[in-house]
């Protein structure tokens, strides 16, 4: 291909010869298996009144949105499509074994076989038809492959043998627009079907006739030439023949303005657009610098389909190497102007425009296309205007810094003045009272302000003195006579002039961010409603009632904007830094770069304008362009459209109108298309808006991006209705596309709602009474019997504890009662000297008395004559000592009973015990009592006597303890005991 390119590029160069490239230069895709389509051979297509694509090729019929090609011949005898055709609401196609009809396009497309021939010639049936027409009152011609015609009405087929000619060659037919048929035979010429004799009667003797046209009242027919014929009276007569070099016409279109298209066998593409100038090559340009011979193969079909909404012709092309769309980009260029970086542009009368590109060119209409050329004897210019007189300016630098006033291609004043001044004066704008303003670039020191050459050619600066306190980039004129300064400076971006004071005012206010670099504004518009739009290092700027706001979107943000014009519907186009054209209406921008047909993406400063025509003109980096349209506003792109709804895996193909019911717990996927052509770099965006909230939500709130993916998948949304929002944005000068919206419910399942639980739990609660009634009362009883069971053992358990715990605190008290004794003991012992008196014993008595807890007295008795005495201590006495004495009588007291019987006495409630020994006698101070009687060693009987005023104090373990203290007394005493110690 690329070899073809060059043998094209030097045969323009060495015969100086313009084919008018660049106004047939179209973009291109080409469907084939390469490019993941089902086929490599197309024969047909058409679009029907939904905007589907339908394709014929050599592997079936397939229905196409831009992405998705859907099959619709799975069923018929034959794969090989060779012809469709639109008649009212149905499509018709044929392929080798019949004629078919599709019913239902807009909703579920189906397939009838409208009739179906064999493999062997039949009269009544088709023999592998090729081609078809629809004719008046229902009726279809067939081409067949046996050099015969066949007619379809009302279910009856008949077959027409017209030619001696028995060879297997391909027909073409068409109906005028009488409803004549005409056929076109390669080997026999040209016939017309005579209704009056019902045969066909041959009208041209032409040979290798393939492609046969019917436009309005011509008749054209392609063979090695294009021939033109006039069917007046249904009698050819060749008005026209172009003749081709060493091909054969394949195919033939006529569009709207009567313009052809012709493909070759050899996979040429020509236009002709006026018979009498020879055809223009078409050119594949999928960049602006790059111009290519497409490589299609012999052509069988040319189909043109128009965006009513751009306005612009797509061009199919079916061909034995696929289907390729081609159509024209939103920009073009300029024919003859060198791709560069222009410096500015002047818009002017009679549709010329006017552009700096080192040398001055001036820019002409030329039919459907713009040609530049250079003037002024190849001046060398910065800047170019033209004012309201007519009058255009140049500024040059060559030989020195000049000013150049022109009319009718002569210079007819010189301003000379600046050389010394500055550099090259780089901007020029002339105002609507005839003044010329213009900037100068400095050399060694800034320029503050501007300056201006007013009517009278009288020369004015404004510089510190009028207001300014900085370099002026930028001026521009608003609709109400308003003239505004764009400049640099954070504080001194924008300025207003007052005519009166004849000065400039500061309007600059605060900017509302933080300036990344040195701050400037580099262009300026302003639009029918007075606001100031800035184009800065910085981002969009809109100046509106004294504030200043960076404009922010999906696109727009702090980044260097180059220039900024208006439309008169206050839509904004401003050029970028490093990213194309941007088309700004209210808060969304459309982004334009080299898909649309820019050189480059980096814009050249100052150098955005429109023209009469509404045309939009810019710089960038590698050359200017133009827009095709009117740019005052882009067409919306087509709406997303659903293709299939696809709920936790179950998919729906219809119904999409209706409200999707889902399951908060359920997955929602959909696939969709926007019916554009091409649509793989589609741009989509949603959102998800509550029932309530969406009357009140703003236009471009809550987008959400998704990328060129038409596939959609949505989660875990919250109870709620819903409308799911979808929008497209396809390439080529688009905005997004009106929204679709989708109604959805997302709910909880029955058997979560609200009623389905209380009901549940109200069933339960009988389910429950009833269960206790009849089976937990009797496990009831039963548990009782056996909790009783439990519970009478586990009492005997607490019993047998408590008497564990019991006996245990007994023998707690013992064990305390016998380390008491001990104590005492120990204490009584201590105090008892080796060779003690009787008064040493009943001292140490008084001391363990005092010592001791237990005891609350100690005595010793002993007989003296006929009476009983005891001596001791008693901590209940005043003194402490007791001695007292009284008749020996055995009834009366415990001393002498246990002196005279010898035993011990051990008493724990007195009231109650004592008259085990004695008779009864009255309360006791004390309520135990100990008694242990011994002798002495001279056989003297005595008694010791042990007293508490508690009741049952004493035990066993005391008992013990005092029969050793008698003991140890018995040991430590040699003398008798008398009353006088």
């Amino acid at each position: 291909m690329l070899g073809k390119l060059n043998k094209v590029i030097l045969c323009l160069c060495l015969c100086g010869i313009s084919f008018h490239i660049s106004a047939q230069q179209y973009s291109y895709v080409q469907y084939n298996s390469g490019f993941g389509a089902p086929f490599d051979q197309v024969s047909t297509v058409l679009q029907d009144q939904a905007g589907f694509m339908w394709i014929g090729s050599q592997n079936g019929l397939y229905r196409f949105d831009g992405i998705h090609f859907d099959i619709y011949s799975m069923h018929t005898k034959s794969q090989f499509v060779h012809q469709l055709h639109e008649r009212e609401d149905h499509l018709l196609f044929v392929n080798d074994m019949g004629i078919y009809q599709i019913d239902d396009l807009l909703s579920q497309p189906k397939v009838i076989p409208l009739i179906e021939g064999t493999i062997n010639e039949t009269t009544g049936l088709p023999f592998y038809p090729n081609d078809f027409t629809p004719g008046k009152d229902q009726e279809i011609w067939l081409t067949q492959s046996n050099h015969s015609i066949g007619r379809l009405q009302q279910g009856d087929f008949k077959t027409y043998q017209f030619s001696k000619t028995n060879k297997a060659q391909k027909l073409a037919i068409q109906e005028d627009s009488k409803g004549g048929i005409w056929v076109l035979s390669p080997l026999d010429g040209l016939f017309y079907f005579d209704k009056a004799t019902n045969t066909f009667e041959k009208k041209l003797d032409i040979k290798n006739g393939n492609t046969l046209l019917i436009n309005k009242d011509y008749l054209v027919v392609g063979n090695d030439a294009m021939h033109v014929y006039t069917i007046q009276e249904n009698k050819p007569k060749l008005i026209k023949m172009i003749e081709l070099a060493d091909d054969l016409i394949t195919a033939m279109y006529a569009d709207e303005n009567d313009q052809y298209i012709i493909g070759t066998r050899k996979g040429k593409l020509f236009t002709v657009a006026d018979l009498n100038k020879p055809p223009q090559t078409i050119y594949g340009a999928n960049e602006a610098h790059r111009v290519e011979e497409l490589d299609f193969g012999q052509i069988y079909e040319i189909y043109v389909t128009t965006d009513s909404k751009s306005n612009n012709d797509k061009l199919w092309v079916c061909s034995e190497t696929g289907l390729w769309l081609l159509q024209q980009r939103f920009f073009k260029t300029v024919k003859n102007l060198p791709m560069n970086n222009p410096i500015g542009i002047a818009m002017g009368n009679q549709g010329k425009a006017w552009v700096p590109i080192n040398y001055l060119y001036e820019i002409s209409p030329l039919e459907d296309e713009f040609t530049a050329k250079t003037i002024y004897n190849n001046l060398q210019a910065n800047a170019v205007a033209q004012d309201k007189a007519g009058f255009t300016w140049v500024t040059t630098t060559t030989p020195k810094v000049e000013l150049l006033k022109y009319a009718n291609n002569k210079i007819i004043k010189r301003y000379d003045d600046f050389h010394d001044r500055g550099e090259a004066i780089f901007y020029l704008y002339p105002d609507s009272k005839r003044n010329l303003w213009f900037c100068q670039a400095p050399v060694n020191k800034p320029i503050i302000g501007l300056a201006k050459i007013n009517a009278k050619g009288e020369i004015k600066y404004y510089d510190e003195t009028k207001g300014f306190s900085s370099r002026v980039l930028a001026i521009k004129e608003s609709a109400q006579g308003e003239i505004y300064a764009a400049g640099i400076g954070e504080e001194s971006y924008l300025y207003r002039f007052d005519p009166v004071k004849d000065r400039f005012e500061n309007l600059s206010p605060t900017l509302p961010f933080t300036a990344m670099l040195n701050f400037e504004a580099h262009d300026l518009t302003i639009d029918d409603r007075g606001v100031v739009w800035l184009a800065t290092t910085d981002g969009l700027l809109r100046y509106d009632s004294e504030k200043i706001t960076l404009i922010q979107n999906d696109i727009l943000g702090q980044e260097e904007v180059r220039g900024v014009t208006h439309y008169s519907n206050n839509n904004i186009w401003i050029s970028t830094a490093t990213k194309g054209l941007v088309f700004h209406q209210q808060n969304t921008s459309t982004i334009l770069g080299e898909t649309e047909g820019l050189p480059a993406v980096i814009s050249a400063y100052r150098c955005i304008t429109t023209d009469a025509q509404g045309r939009l003109w810019a710089g960038t980096a590698e050359g200017l362009v133009y827009s095709r349209i009117s740019a005052a506003t882009l067409p919306y792109s087509n709406p997303p459209r659903i293709r299939k709804v696809i709920i936790d895996g179950r998919e729906f193909t219809e119904g999409f109108n209706e409200v999707l019911e889902i399951k908060k717990s359920q997955q929602l996927k959909l696939l969709f298309t926007n019916l554009s052509f091409p649509a793989r770099n589609v741009q989509y965006q949603y959102r998800l808006l509550p029932k309530e909230d969406r009357q009140i939500m703003l236009e471009e709130q809550l987008w959400q991006s998704n990328g060129n993916k038409n596939t959609l998948s949505l989660n875990q949304i919250e109870l709620g209705d819903y409308y799911l929002e979808l929008r497209a944005r396809q390439p080529g000068g688009y905005q997004w596309s009106k929204p679709l919206e989708i109604q959805l419910k997302v709910f909880v399942p029955w058997y979560l709602q609200t009623w389905f639980i209380y009901s549940s739990i109200g069933l339960l609660v009988l389910f429950i009474s009833y269960y206790f009634r009849f089976y937990v009362k009797r496990r009831f009883n039963r548990l009782q019997q056996v909790l009783k069971y439990s519970n009478e053992k586990l009492a005997k358990k607490e019993e047998q504890l408590h008497q564990k715990i019991r006996e245990f605190e007994e023998q707690q008290e013992e064990l305390d009662n016998a380390n008491s004794n001990i104590q005492t003991l120990e204490l009584f012992i201590k105090e008892i000297p080796k060779k003690a008196s009787w008064n040493d014993i009943i001292t140490a008595m008084g001391k363990a008395v005092n010592q001791s807890a237990d005891i609350n007295a100690f005595e010793i008795a002993f007989m003296e004559k006929n009476e009983i005495v005891h001596r001791g201590y008693s901590n209940q006495e005043r003194s402490g000592y007791t001695f007292r004495s009284k008749p020996f009588n055995t009834k009366t007291s415990l001393t002498c009973w246990a002196m005279t019987n010898s035993q011990e006495v051990l008493i724990n409630d007195f009231e109650k015990e004592h008259a085990m020994y004695i008779e009864e006698k009255a309360a006791y101070l004390f309520n135990s009592l100990l008694f242990i009687p011994f002798t002495l060693e001279n056989d003297q009987p005595v008694v010791l006597c042990a007293y508490s005023i508690q009741k049952n104090h004493f035990d066993a373990n005391d008992l013990v303890m005092f029969r050793i203290l008698a003991q140890f007394i018995y040991s430590s005493i040699h003398e008798e005991i008398t009353k006088r110690l």
